[in-house]
């Protein structure tokens, strides 16, 4: 079985928006907008304007329309708009829909276009002119605003909070909650370095989100340095791995402390080093013990 035809698939759906007078405009973004890397997997990212979005929310049977459906996944609600409704056609074509309201425009028009729109845009219909007044695209890829200094200190802790809980349960042969409380410390270390790239001194860089074409925003070292910090099901592994993650987070948060002028908290990582030199000497008996 082969994926839909985007084309095809989008066109169903264009045509679908204009023959629907509820539809105002209906905008395209991501990959196939901009038209950069775009393979034989890239989704459609589309952009639903309608005065009647809570209808096409609350009922999106339409979505059947332009094929089989085989997963609608729909989430809680965003403010002020319904988060995106994600459809899986039977081929595996994935179709991202969000369904917004004309003041998401109106307000684009009025104070500047988001990070998202910033990439680029495609406008497949404007039934009122609203989309018009929407400014162009940037040529240059936007780059997020630098940590602030209570951001910085909310990763931070959080990271060094799971550092310290992690190897208690290793130690307990919890592997699956070890890697569940590792999970966070992963999620810590891409803002960190999503914060390397954006406040490098040279050339701030674009970190895109989840950790898209990260070869574009970190240097070589790093991005070396990253295949250690994930391990496998085994305690082993896992501190191997956890010591690899203290590692680079250190060092990564250090460099960003210091070019924004933050508190590097040495003493806190200090602290927390001396919990995992005590938890692993224990690890080391224990595993002694049973061997």
């Amino acid at each position: 079985m082969s994926m839909e035809d985007a084309d095809a698939l989008l066109t169903a759906i264009v045509s679908w928006a204009r023959g629907d007078d509820r539809i105002t405009a209906l905008i395209q973004t991501g990959s196939r907008a901009r038209g950069e890397r775009v393979d034989e997997y890239s989704d459609l990212d589309l952009e639903i304007i309608t005065p009647h979005w809570r209808d096409l929310h609350d009922t999106p049977d339409w979505i059947g329309e332009f094929g089989s459906v085989l997963l609608r996944v729909m989430f809680e609600e965003d403010d002020p708009w319904p988060a995106p409704l994600l459809v899986v056609y039977a081929g595996g074509r994935k179709v991202d829909f969000t369904i917004a309201g004309e003041e998401r425009l109106a307000d684009m028009a009025r104070d500047g276009l988001d990070d998202l729109y910033k990439r680029g845009y495609l406008v497949h219909l404007d039934r009122t002119g609203i989309a018009a007044r929407l400014p162009a695209p940037r040529d240059a890829r936007p780059v997020p605003d630098p940590p602030s200094a209570a951001e910085f200190r909310e990763v931070t802790d959080e990271f060094w909070f799971e550092a310290t809980q992690v190897p208690i349960y290793l130690n307990r042969g919890e592997l699956w909650v070890a890697k569940f409380r590792d999970n966070t410390m992963k999620e810590c270390l891409l803002r960190m370095l999503e914060w390397y790239a954006v406040t490098d001194p040279a050339e701030p860089r674009d970190p895109w989100y989840l950790g898209h074409h990260m070869p574009e925003w970190l240097p070589a070292g790093l991005i070396h340095r990253l295949h250690d910090v994930f391990g496998r099901f085994d305690a082993h592994d896992s501190w191997r791995a956890l010591d690899a993650t203290v590692a680079l987070f250190a060092d990564v948060s250090a460099e960003v402390a210091a070019r924004q002028g933050f508190s590097g908290r040495s003493e806190t990582v200090a602290g927390v080093r001396g919990i995992l030199d005590a938890h692993r000497a224990r690890w080391v008996a224990l595993d002694s013990a049973r061997h």
